[in-house]
């Protein structure tokens, strides 16, 4: 019997529904899994904890710095449905400041380009500029964050996008044959942008874990280039405290190297935490209801499946009923024969009402949009679906 998949709502729409979010051990970004067992993603986590060691010395005064633009961008982000995880996102673009400018020309709290700006609705001549405005100008984020996800139809490819552009996203997915952003390849700036969120997130939530280590955790080097070298090399066992103090001035990175994030796979804290993270509870990408095939369609564009569901749902404000029928098309099939599947309604197994929804088939392994169809469907198989 294939493994059982089960229907996942994000937080946010967890929290509409009035139900508890749903939650796991293992580490995510907007309810999809981070695979922290493959090496290299672990490498890039390890490397972005260990650059985001400074903060968390001041973990305490920076949330409570952050604590009055959450309070204004999580409702904001909620009403739109978007993930409470994107509020990240500005602290990261521009450390809070309304004026911030880069190199680029972005400007504002959430870094917005001019064309994207005015896209958005934001206005940016005159007296003054929308995009130091907290309010109008997470408005804006959200409204494009939701137009970034209808594009893609993951909140991890959408991360990546807000960094480096749709159209670019989208060119490196059609070339790859697949949407999974940890296999993609992607520019330094944008392939290590969702890493940042993802240390930032950590920080924010789990600072005592990096904190309270015996071997001192990130707190014992953070900051000191000097001190890191040493540390290590403790670690390493090629240094020993009762040494005498070694005499003459230390030698500073060349600040034109490139940084080689594999010096971080060292951090022998860091590796325990990504292993510990990756064992915390099965791969499953596990919701509070199941549905089970009722028509198979064919693995092609256009063709539309049915499925019946298994328990009762609440998605937004309405409420389903087991043995509802859940109706999608296929949206796309790629190089690799993964089928993406959208739900487009569900109909009332009593009353046959019919009600517009929009669902995501996944992958109960990673969270992500698009499953492997089997060779033979059976009555018995049962697909994941996430609310859009």
């Amino acid at each position: 019997m294939f493994t059982s998949c089960l229907i996942a709502f994000s937080s946010v729409q967890a929290q509409k529904s009035r139900k508890a979010p749903v939650t796991t051990g293992r580490m995510h970004f907007s309810g999809e899994m981070v695979p922290t067992e493959q090496a290299a993603v672990s490498l890039r986590l390890a490397s972005a904890l260990a650059n985001s060691g400074g903060y968390l010395k001041h973990v305490n005064a920076l949330k409570q710095r952050s604590q009055p633009y959450f309070a204004v961008i999580e409702p904001i982000l909620a009403k739109h449905n978007v993930p409470n995880d994107f509020k990240y996102l500005p602290l990261i673009e521009s450390n809070w400041k309304a004026d911030a400018v880069s190199t680029a020309g972005a400007v504002g709290y959430w870094q917005f380009m001019d064309e994207t700006a005015r896209d958005m609705g934001l206005k940016i001549d005159g007296p003054a500029d929308e995009r130091e405005d907290l309010r109008k100008s997470t408005e804006a984020a959200a409204r494009y964050i939701k137009f970034l996800y209808k594009k893609l139809g993951s909140w991890t490819l959408v991360a990546a996008a807000y960094n480096g552009g749709v159209g670019m996203i989208q060119n490196k997915v059609r070339r790859a044959g697949h949407r999974d952003y940890y296999a993609l390849t992607l520019n330094e700036e944008t392939g290590y942008y969702l890493y940042r969120a993802l240390a930032m997130k950590e920080l924010f939530n789990r600072a005592g874990f990096y904190a309270n280590r015996a071997d001192g955790g990130l707190l014992a080097s953070a900051g000191n280039p000097y001190e890191q070298e040493r540390e290590q090399a403790r670690r390493m066992g090629w240094l020993n405290d009762t040494e005498p103090e070694p005499i003459g001035d230390p030698i500073e990175n060349d600040p034109f190297a490139t940084t080689r994030p594999e010096s971080a796979v060292m951090d022998s804290v860091l590796v325990r935490l990504l292993s510990d993270n990756s064992k915390l509870v099965s791969n499953e990408f596990s919701g509070d209801v199941t549905a089970r095939l009722l028509k198979a369609g064919k693995p092609k564009v256009g063709e539309r499946w049915a499925f019946k569901l298994r328990q009762d749902v609440t998605i937004a404000e309405d409420e389903f009923k087991a043995g509802d029928v859940l109706y999608a098309l296929v949206d796309d099939v790629d190089a690799r024969g993964v089928v993406y599947l959208r739900a487009t309604k569900m109909v009332s197994s009593v009353s046959k009402a019919i009600v517009p929804v929009t669902l995501l088939a996944v992958n109960p392994n990673t969270g992500l949009a698009g499953i492997y169809v089997p060779k033979t469907t059976k009555a018995d198989w049962e697909v994941s679906w996430k609310v859009q």
